[in-house]
């Protein structure tokens, strides 16, 4: 029986103020059903940012980091990654192959926790 070690995984998310604005846009919303179904696309856009701001982010562990979005996650190792830009408040990890990957709600100043699993061996 062989048992799994959890890594230590460091998560950025966006602020939960986004989440909050969203369903209280979502509660506003409603009262626009009244009008008919055809305002049902009204309803979905908040509750799709909702989901948005609930699940997007970056996870980053010793291994690598994963990226993810509204749908979908992309998963990064380490050793595919020549360095890390912080350009416009934004962080972006350079890839070997020349491309950038957005890691989404890490800030410049969160740098030194990123680079501290990138050089990690846990």
């Amino acid at each position: 029986m062989t048992t799994r070690t959890k890594r230590p995984t460091v998560r950025f998310r966006r602020s939960a103020a986004l989440a909050v604005a969203a369903g209280i846009a979502t509660v506003g919303a409603v009262p626009l059903l009244a009008g008919g179904a055809w305002f049902l696309p009204v309803l979905l856009v908040p509750i799709a940012i909702a989901v948005w701001a609930w699940r997007a982010g970056t996870d980053v562990d010793g291994d690598g980091f994963t990226v993810r979005a509204l749908l979908g996650s992309r998963r990064v190792p380490w050793a595919a990654v020549d360095g890390l830009v912080a350009q416009d408040g934004a962080v972006q990890a350079r890839l070997a192959n020349g491309h950038f990957v957005r890691l989404d709600a890490v800030r410049p100043a969160d740098l030194e926790r990123v680079t501290a699993f990138a050089g990690s061996d846990q």
